[in-house]
């Protein structure tokens, strides 16, 4: 089976929406993806800020629009999506030991589907060092 490892340091709703359809795709290809959060991406991985509408700077000018357009493309639920895509295949969603702590948070505070926290070294040499792809965001 191919493999994939991701690590997500950006928080923006665009970059996890990046994220996140890249992992629709994976496991519909049936790639096992092992996905590393870390530095600011974490504060997006609890339950109340999670969906929370949070452009980047270029999508900033129209966010009305980019709300309208991922609404209709059922892309404003992220929690949702990403409990569908860890449903429907080989995916384990990962978060950085120290990025939790300096982002002052408890693996309690985050949503169920995150899997474990681990360290950056021990992703970088189980995870990476065996993925046939590596993809960071």
């Amino acid at each position: 089976m191919k493999s994939l490892a991701v690590i997500v340091s950006i928080g923006t709703t665009n970059h996890f929406i990046q994220v996140l359809t890249l992992l629709m795709a994976a496991v519909h290809s049936e790639i096992k993806t092992r996905v590393l959060f870390r530095d600011e991406s974490v504060y997006r991985l609890t339950p109340d800020r999670i969906n929370k509408l949070d452009l980047s700077e270029a999508y900033a000018h129209d966010v009305l629009g980019v709300e309208r357009r991922l609404k209709q493309h059922d892309l404003l639920d992220l929690h949702k999506l990403s409990r569908d895509i860890k449903a429907s295949g080989d995916v384990r969603y990962y978060v950085c030991s120290s990025s939790l702590a300096i982002c002052g948070l408890t693996r309690e505070q985050l949503i169920p589907e995150i899997d474990d926290v681990r360290g950056l070294p021990s992703f970088l040499l189980e995870d990476v060092a065996t993925a046939d792809k590596l993809f960071t965001f």
